[in-house]
């Protein structure tokens, strides 16, 4: 209590100035003593209180200054935002900034380009650090990895995540993202994904195969470390869509669609006019803007979304040029419509929560649907023969069986063969492999239990002691009958499971890891390996949505100069950004990160599609580190 107003604070006056009152305790006291009577009582009865609301006081008075120790750094986010936009390092000298940042908060300390390149390593170093830790107790993993060609430059840029599963939960992690060294051959894209797993200490024998697309240099490395190979799904339905809309009829109305869609993005004033009747008319989704090329069935979302918002199109006065005639419409319509599981089965396969166990009954059903259309006409012949020629194994010509599209033949894919086995939402259905029958499966998953070397958690004692002496031909004969009796207890664990799973199957939109977990004690070899195989998912779309945010910052003429490992190091950081804001806010429902329904990102992806990149990420995160 060092002021008089301090002291005054806890006292009012009473009896008309004669007497002053404790607020804190009510007891009267003289108000000719001195303050120093009040300040003895303060400190007799109520020096905690009195404390703390000082503390209160004090803190309260300096605002932000008195940050808490563990809060985030606010460079964080400077850097964040420089590695995620166009911007330059030189841009952290500019007077101009560096005032503005002074003006926000004068103890503010700005990064130099030196301290960003640092900031970038050091992010780097603790994020592999953080993520060796976690991998350290993998048993079995898959990858997803990918390339993108930049533009201005000449370099091929590969991400590669990781799959596992940890307590029967299938997790997923970014190794990288980095260029390869020279031309994208099979053995350089070889030694980058080597040199990853050697970076997190992860021995190459646990992993067990990789999800990506048909490239040859990917296909040639994974057979070359014999390694399972899931072709991705989206790629493949994405395919199929594309050869849909190519023909001659349905060509035509996708290209009216372009034309409308083209003008939309390229007047401001006529799209705000047509938000406007959309939002009066309540329709909403995504409206008919262009998709980027890359863009998995594309074509199919931008006519859907044509539809859907044709009411306010034909309301908005400059579009009537790209309104089309009665007949157009209704055919628009019915491909659509047509298309529709297809679209479904599209977005089912870019979902992080999708198994590759679902890709075999996925394309049955589509073979299904397919052959169920009217085969007379192009759209149903197209269908029927595109999804039954890359999901069937062989077909027969002229007595003679010919391999179509073997890179995409699912039904002789021993990985798909076996994850589609060990999910008990499916396994056993009758007609989902064609010609292949359940006891090829079975003898596959007998092989494969034969190698997993399952630890009887019940025996005691110590290990048997490894024989010096070379073993007899009886003790070999002997040894070799033993081990057989594993084989045995399988076939005992396929022979209970296919019983209990044909008494009831689990739910449909239940994870196949649930069925495992639940029955991990009657399945000892069958959920091991379980959990091996659902660590896959169906597509490589993670990889791709992280090529739709990194490939508009290196697509860029300023970056065209920067050596190789800044360049890694500003993509590793570009890559933990996004996906630490997609973790923030939730798992996007559109295959681009960049694709929001709100109007003005809408208005940014169309800029991204031109090629010049939109730097409000960096105005936002820039806000955000200046408040200090």
């Amino acid at each position: 209590m060092s002021s008089h107003s301090t002291v005054w604070k806890y006292f009012d006056k009473i009896n008309g100035g004669k007497n002053v009152k404790c607020k804190l305790c009510g007891r009267m006291i003289s108000y000719h003593s001195s303050t120093t009577v009040m300040k003895n009582h303060l400190n007799s009865f109520h020096s905690t209180e009195v404390e703390e609301s000082e503390n209160a006081a004090l803190a309260n008075s300096r605002g932000n200054r008195s940050q808490p120790t563990d809060k985030k750094d606010p460079n964080e986010d400077l850097v964040f935002a420089i590695c995620t936009s166009s911007v330059p390092y030189r841009f952290l000298k500019n007077k101009h900034f560096l005032d503005f940042c002074h003006k926000l908060n004068s103890d503010h300390k700005i990064l130099t380009p030196d301290s960003l390149r640092s900031k970038f390593s050091k992010n780097r170093s603790e994020y592999v650090d953080r993520l060796k830790k976690e991998l350290k107790h993998v048993e079995k993993a898959w990858l997803s990895f990918d390339g993108w060609e930049a533009k201005y430059m000449d370099k091929s840029i590969y991400a590669i995540f990781i799959y596992y599963v940890e307590n029967f939960q299938r997790k997923s992690a970014l190794l990288g993202i980095e260029c390869v060294e020279g031309s994208a051959t099979a053995a350089n894209v070889g030694k980058l994904v080597m040199r990853m797993l050697d970076l997190y200490c992860i021995d190459k024998s646990k992993v067990l195969g990789a999800v990506t697309d048909a490239g040859s240099n990917i296909v040639a490395f994974l057979d070359r470390n014999e390694l399972f190979h899931s072709h991705c799904s989206a790629h493949v339905l994405s395919l199929i869509i594309k050869k849909s809309a190519q023909i001659t009829h349905i060509k035509e109305l996708i290209a009216k669609v372009n034309r409308c869609a083209a003008f939309l993005s390229r007047s401001k004033v006529e799209r705000g006019k047509f938000r406007e009747r959309s939002s009066m008319l309540n329709i909403h989704g995504r409206p008919p803007l262009p998709f980027s090329d890359t863009r998995w069935g594309g074509a199919l979302l931008l006519a859907e979304a044509f539809l859907n918002h044709y009411q306010s199109l034909s309301a908005t006065p400059a579009l009537q040029d790209y309104l089309m005639n009665a007949d157009d419409l209704a055919a628009l319509k019915k491909y659509v419509n047509v298309m529709k599981p297809f679209l479904e089965a599209l977005n089912s396969a870019e979902s992080d929560n999708s198994f590759c166990s679902e890709v075999l009954v996925q394309f049955s059903h589509l073979s299904n649907y397919a052959s169920s259309l009217e085969q007379r006409s192009a759209l149903g012949r197209c269908l029927s023969n595109e999804t039954k020629s890359r999901y069937a194994q062989y077909v027969k010509k002229n007595d003679a069986e010919l391999n179509i599209f073997r890179y995409d033949s699912y039904v002789e894919n021993d990985a798909l063969l076996m994850s589609t086995y060990l999910d008990a939402r499916f396994v056993y259905l009758p007609g989902i492999l064609q010609r292949t029958r359940w006891e090829f499966i079975e003898n596959s998953i007998q092989l494969y239990c034969d190698s997993i070397h399952v630890l009887n958690q019940t025996a005691t004692g110590p290990p048997p002691k490894k024989p010096t002496l070379e073993e007899s031909s009886f003790s070999q004969f002997v040894q070799s009958k033993r081990v057989s009796s594993h084989g045995s207890s399988v076939q005992a664990e396929m022979s209970n499971y296919k019983a209990i799973v044909l008494s009831g199957r689990p739910a449909l939109d239940s994870s196949p890891l649930l069925f495992w977990h639940a029955h991990r004690d009657r399945f000892p070899i069958l959920q091991k390996m379980g959990q091996h195989f659902l660590a896959c998912t169906q597509s490589s779309a993670i990889v791709e949505r992280l090529f739709s945010v990194c490939g508009c910052i290196v697509n860029n003429s300023r970056r065209n100069r920067m050596k190789s490992s800044t360049l890694n190091l500003h993509l590793l950081n570009a890559s933990l950004a996004t996906l630490q804001a997609k973790n923030e806010a939730g798992e996007m429902n559109e295959y681009d990160e960049c694709e929001q329904s709100d109007s003005e990102s809408e208005e940014n992806r169309h800029e991204e599609i031109s090629g010049e990149f939109n730097d409000d990420i960096f105005e936002e995160a820039l806000a955000r580190a200046m408040t200090i």
